[in-house]
């Protein structure tokens, strides 16, 4: 009876899960060398951001993305000098990518898509985003291969 009593209380009067209430669980992990750091989503969206607006073969039509600068990322974690880092999804994707990209485009880690935190679902919680609208170059299979979802981790090669 205590047992059925412990359970009623725990799963009826314990808080609803959403995405606020989650957004303590560790949400991206950036390896470098032999220093890990762990991010919750809301440390993710603490750091600055800045928003671009492109459209890619995935949405239907432009999106505003918004989330922090790669290279800053990066950068405040000592991995600025690196050459490659990989981004690899929750379902173990990965893709190797030239720090050059970050250096000569702004790209993001997108925490939102037009004003709306991104969701599993929704590509999200953090989507790897270019601004492709603005640069034709980018309008490239390489680089559509490149926006890699629910990223996880970040590492230096």
């Amino acid at each position: 009876m205590r047992l059925a009593l412990l359970a009623f209380l725990l799963i009826f009067l314990s808080p609803p899960l959403s995405a606020g209430a989650r957004a303590d669980v560790v949400a991206l992990t950036v390896v470098n060398g032999a220093d890990e750091v762990a991010y919750t989503l809301d440390q993710v969206r603490e750091m600055p951001r800045v928003t671009i607006v492109t459209d890619t073969e995935f949405t239907d039509g432009s999106v505003e993305y918004r989330g922090p600068l790669v290279r800053d990322v990066l950068k405040d974690l000592g991995m600025g000098d690196a050459e490659t880092v990989r981004f690899t999804a929750a379902n173990d994707y990965f893709v190797d990518i030239p720090t050059s990209d970050f250096r000569d485009y702004d790209v993001i880690l997108a925490t939102e898509a037009d004003g709306v935190a991104l969701s599993r679902r929704t590509k999200g919680p953090l989507w790897l985003m270019y601004p492709i609208a603005d640069f034709p170059e980018l309008r490239d299979r390489i680089y559509n291969n490149r926006l890699i979802w629910q990223v996880v981790k970040i590492e230096r090669l």
